[in-house]
C-alpha cells in the first residue's frame, strides 16, 4: 500500500494522520481483523477522507467484495494518493466482472471457498477442497496456524485471467510458467485445463496455501527466497512426510548449474519467481530454494522454522533470522548447504529433460505434442506412430514405436506413447514394464500413470490401479480415462470417494 498521505483537515491531527498509517501496515501485514478494527475508528473520526475510504476499499477487496471495493472508491481520481486509487479500482473492477458469475463450492472441512466459473471447472472444485482441508491440517500443524476463517480460492481459465488479477503480465506468466498466486488473501490458481498436458495443481494448491500461512505469521515480511522455499517443502504435506524429493528434471537442473557455477542468487528472485527470464530458471530456483529450506528443516526442525518466521514479524531480516535459529553467521550457513548440495546423488537418467507447462487447450490431437524431444534418428518412426494411433491404426502404431525405441532406448516419449498403445491392444504385461519406471521418473507425468491405471485395472489389481490414477489425477484432472477409471476401481474397493468419482465421470464424458 503506497502513496499514503493524510487529508488537509487530518493533518492538524497527529493522531489521525498515526491511525492511518498504522491501518495501512496492518493491512499490508495480513491482519486483516486488527485493520478492520482500526478502520472502523477512523470512519468514526474522518469517514470521507480519501484515505479512509481508499482503505476500506483495500479491506473490501480482500475480503472478497470487489463491487462494494470499487464502488467505494466513486468520486476519486485514479491519480489519488500516488496513484494506489487507480490502482486498487483497476484490480476490485477487473475481479468483479471477471467472477461475478462463479459458482461457489465449501470444502467438506469448511475451511475453503472454492470459487469458479460454471462448466468444467465444477469437476475439480471438490477435489481441490479435499487436498486443501488436508493442508489446512498437515501444514497448519507444521507451521502453528490453523486459521479460522475461510479460505477463498479462485480457479481462473487461462493465465490471462491471472495477469487479470495481479500486478503480473500475461508474458510473465507463460515466460516462466507462473501458474498460481497467493496474493490479496486469497489462493488464485489457473485451472489444469488451461494447459496442454496439466501441471501438478493438487501440489500447486498447497503450495499457494503455504505462501498464505507465511504471510499471516510473518505479518508479510518472509523475503521471496525464503516463501518459495517453504512453500516448495510443504506442498506435497497434504499427501506425504516432510522430505526432499527431487524429481528427476530438478536433479538435472542442479547438475548442470552446479557444473556451470550458475546457480541463481538470492537476490535474483527477488521481487518474484514470475520475473526470472523463463521456465528453467525458475524451476532451477525452486529447486535451490527447496534444498535450501531441506537443509535449514534438518537442522532445526518445524519449531525452527516457526522461530524464524516469528523472528520477522518482529523486524529481523530473514537472513538473521535463519542464522540465529542455527546459532552460526549466516556466511558460514551458506556454505554449509552449498557444500550439502553438492554432495547430494543428483544422478538422472541419460535422457531426462526438464519438464515444462504448456498452456493452451489439452486433450485434442495430443498425439505427437513433445515429440520434439525425441532424438533425430528415431522421430521419424515417433512421428509415424503418433500418426497412426491417431487413425486408431493402433497395431501398426506399436511398430513404429518399437522401431523408434529401438533406435533411442529408454527415451520417455517413446516409451509412454509405446506402452499407452500397448495398452489399447490388450498387451498389459509389457505396458506395466514399460510405464512402471516412466511413473516413478516423472510423477507429473500422466501418461504412464494412466497406463498404469488401465493395464492394473485390467488385470483386477484394484489397489495399484487406484495408486496410479490417483497419480495421474494430481496432475490431468480433465482426462475422462482418468476420472471414469477411478470411478470403476473405486467401486471395487468400496471407496467412499465413488461418487465423486461417478460425477466427474458423468461431467467429463458429456462435455464436448
Amino acid at each position: 500500500l503506497t502513496g499514503l498521505t493524510t487529508p488537509a483537515s487530518a493533518r492538524r491531527d497527529a493522531t489521525l494522520s498515526g491511525e492511518l498509517l498504522r491501518t495501512s501496515r496492518l493491512l499490508e501485514s495480513s491482519r486483516y481483523a486488527e485493520a478492520a478494527l482500526a478502520l472502523s475508528e477512523l470512519e468514526r473520526r474522518s469517514a470521507d477522507a480519501a484515505e479512509v475510504r481508499w482503505l476500506r476499499a483495500e479491506l473490501l477487496f480482500h475480503q472478497g467484495d470487489y463491487a462494494g471495493a470499487a464502488a467505494k472508491l466513486t468520486g476519486l481520481p485514479d491519480a489519488a494518493l500516488g496513484g494506489s486509487v487507480g490502482a486498487t479500482r483497476r484490480l476490485a473492477t477487473s475481479a468483479s466482472e471477471l467472477t461475478k458469475d462463479f459458482l461457489e463450492t465449501r470444502s467438506a472441512g469448511g475451511h475453503f471457498l472454492i470459487r469458479h466459473a460454471p462448466g468444467a471447472d465444477e469437476a475439480i472444485a471438490e477435489l481441490a477442497g479435499e487436498v486443501l482441508d488436508a493442508a489446512w491440517r498437515a501444514i497448519g500443524d507444521d507451521l502453528g496456524l490453523r486459521p479460522g476463517d475461510p479460505i477463498r480460492v479462485e480457479l481462473l481459465g487461462s493465465p490471462s485471467d491471472l495477469a487479470r488479477l495481479s500486478p503480473l503480465t500475461e508474458a510473465e506468466i507463460e515466460t516462466t510458467g507462473t501458474i498460481a498466486l497467493s496474493k490479496y488473501n486469497k489462493l488464485m490458481v489457473v485451472s489444469p485445463r488451461a494447459t496442454v498436458l496439466g501441471y501438478p495443481w493438487m501440489d500447486t494448491l498447497a503450495h499457494e496455501y503455504t505462501h498464505l500461512l507465511v504471510s499471516r505469521l510473518s505479518g508479510d515480511s518472509v523475503p521471496v527466497w525464503l516463501q518459495e522455499g517453504l512453500a516448495r517443502f510443504q506442498q506435497t504435506r497434504w499427501r506425504a512426510p516432510p522430505e526432499l524429493m527431487l524429481s528427476a528434471s530438478e536433479r538435472l537442473l542442479l547438475t548442470n548449474a552446479l557444473k556451470r557455477r550458475r546457480l541463481i542468487g538470492l537476490e535474483e528472485m527477488h521481487p518474484s519467481m514470475a520475473k526470472l527470464p523463463s521456465q528453467e530458471a525458475a524451476a532451477l530456483a525452486y529447486a535451490q530454494v527447496y534444498t535450501l529450506i531441506s537443509f535449514i528443516h534438518d537442522k532445526v526442525g518445524y519449531q525452527g522454522l516457526r522461530d524464524i518466521l516469528a523472528a520477522q514479524a518482529t523486524g529481523r531480516s530473514a537472513r538473521r533470522a535463519v542464522a540465529d535459529a542455527f546459532g552460526v553467521p549466516w556466511s558460514e550457513l551458506d556454505k554449509r548447504w552449498q557444500r550439502q548440495l553438492r554432495s547430494l546423488d543428483l544422478s538422472t537418467p541419460r535422457l531426462v529433460k526438464a519438464r515444462q507447462i504448456r498452456f493452451g487447450k489439452g486433450g485434442k490431437n495430443s498425439d505427437n505434442i513433445g515429440l520434439e524431444q525425441v532424438a533425430a534418428r528415431s522421430r521419424k518412426h515417433a512421428r509415424l506412430g503418433g500418426m497412426l494411433r491417431s487413425r486408431n491404426l493402433v497395431a501398426a502404431a506399436v511398430v513404429e514405436y518399437e522401431k523408434a525405441l529401438a533406435l533411442s532406448p529408454q527415451d520417455p516419449y517413446v516409451t509412454g506413447k509405446l506402452a499407452r498403445t500397448l495398452v489399447e491392444l490388450g498387451r498389459h504385461e509389457r505396458a506395466i514394464e514399460l510405464a512402471t519406471p516412466l511413473a516413478h521418473l516423472d510423477e507429473t507425468d500422466p501418461v504412464p500413470a494412466v497406463t498404469l491405471g488401465i493395464a492394473n485395472a485390467a488385470r483386477k489389481q484394484w489397489s495399484a490401479a487406484a495408486a496410479a490414477f490417483e497419480q495421474a489425477l494430481r496432475t490431468s484432472p480433465f482426462d475422462p480415462t482418468t476420472r471414469c477409471g477411478l470411478a470403476e476401481v473405486y467401486r471395487e474397493l468400496a471407496d467412499p470417494r465413488l461418487e465423486r468419482e461417478k460425477r466427474a465421470c458423468a461431467r467429463l464424458r458429456a462435455s464436448p
